[in-house]
C-alpha cells in the first residue's frame, strides 16, 4: 500500500451521496415530527379556549338564572329571557344560540326584543339549546367550537347543565320583556 499523496486528501463522491442521503432523512423526520408537535400544540390551545368560552357562557347563564325573578324559554328553545333580582343595567338579560353564535343583550328596563349582539361567535346549539323544567330552572345544552381561525382544529366541547332560580317567589318578566 502506498501512502496517500496530497491529491487524495478529501472525501469522495460515495462518501458524500451518504451522507447527504442521511442528512436528508433526519431532516424529514425532525420536520414531521416539529410539525406534528405544532398541530397538536394549535389543537390544544384551540380545545382550551373553546373549554374557556363554554365556562363563561355557562357561568352568566346560571348566574343569570341565580338572581332571576322571572324567566322565559322560546318556543324552540333558542332564547332564553330573564328578569333579574339585580338592580340597573344588568336586570334584564337574555340569551340566543343562532347560526352564527351566541347572542347576548344586557340592560336596564326595557331590553330589546331583536337585534342583540353577537357575545360569543364560536358557540353553537346543542340538542335543545334551553329547556324550561318545573317552572324554577332551565336547562342548556352548546357547544364550544375549537378553531384556529377560520378552521376547526378539534372536536367541539359540549357543555350541559341545568341553572336553578335562587328566588322562590316567582316574579314577572316586566319590565324587561
Amino acid at each position: 500500500m502506498t501512502p496517500r499523496s496530497q491529491d487524495d486528501r478529501g472525501v469522495s463522491l460515495i462518501e458524500l451521496v451518504v451522507v447527504v442521503a442521511i442528512l436528508g432523512v433526519v431532516s424529514l423526520v425532525l420536520g414531521t415530527l416539529f410539525s406534528n408537535m405544532w398541530r397538536s400544540q394549535v389543537a390544544v390551545s384551540a380545545q382550551s379556549q373553546a373549554t374557556t368560552r363554554g365556562q363563561l357562557v355557562a357561568s352568566e347563564v346560571e348566574r343569570a338564572m341565580r338572581n332571576a325573578v322571572a324567566f322565559d324559554v322560546s318556543a324552540d328553545g333558542s332564547t332564553i329571557r330573564v328578569n333579574t333580582a339585580l338592580g340597573g343595567g344588568l336586570q334584564c338579560q337574555a340569551f340566543q344560540l343562532a347560526a352564527d353564535g351566541l347572542h347576548m343583550t344586557v340592560s336596564s328596563s326595557p331590553a330589546p326584543s331583536s337585534g342583540w349582539p353577537v357575545w360569543q361567535a364560536d358557540v353553537a346549539a346543542g340538542s335543545g339549546a334551553f329547556i324550561s323544567q318545573s317552572g324554577n330552572s332551565v336547562a342548556y345544552s352548546f357547544d364550544a367550537l375549537s378553531r384556529s381561525g377560520a378552521q376547526v382544529v378539534a372536536a367541539p366541547v359540549h357543555f350541559q347543565g341545568t341553572a336553578y332560580m335562587r328566588n322562590s317567589a316567582a316574579g314577572s318578566l316586566s319590565p324587561c320583556w
